[in-house]
This record gives structure tokens, sequence and C-alpha cells, in this order.
């Protein structure tokens, strides 16, 4: 029974982010997870948490954990 805006409002207020940023947070997250296990490429990481198009997953998990998916692969084979 909420309106569309009203709801992203409350969202935001009470949580801090917006509906997209704390989706994307928590396919970051999972993102990481995936990457940290050394079971699939970082392509296949994106697929798996629901981003289509590469490049902006790179960007967005780039945006969130402030590096690439490519140096979370590195740093799990050290």
């Amino acid at each position: 029974g909420l309106s569309k805006y009203y709801f992203l409002r409350q969202f935001k207020k009470i949580t801090g982010y917006t509906v997209i940023d704390y989706v994307n947070i928590i396919r970051c997250e999972y993102a990481q997870e995936l990457l940290r296990s050394e079971k699939y490429k970082v392509k296949e990481v994106a697929l798996l948490c629901g981003f289509d198009n590469f490049s902006y997953f790179t960007n967005v998990y780039k945006k969130y954990t402030g590096t690439l998916p490519s140096d979370m692969n590195q740093f799990s084979k050290r």
C-alpha cells in the first residue's frame, strides 16, 4: 500500500542507502566471497551476482570495494 517514491524515501532514511546502492553492496559482498573461493573466473562471478554487463560490474565493484575484481583474484592466489 506504499507509493514507490514513499518507499524509496523511507528506505534511504532508515538505511542511509538508496535501494540501488544497497542491492549493489550486497551483490559486491557476494562477489567477494565467490572471488575468494577461486572457483570462478571474474566474468562468471559477474553473471552469478546478477550483472549482465561485465564493464558495469567492474565499475560497481570498484565503487563499493575500492579494488577491481581482477585484483581480488590476484590477492587470493598469493
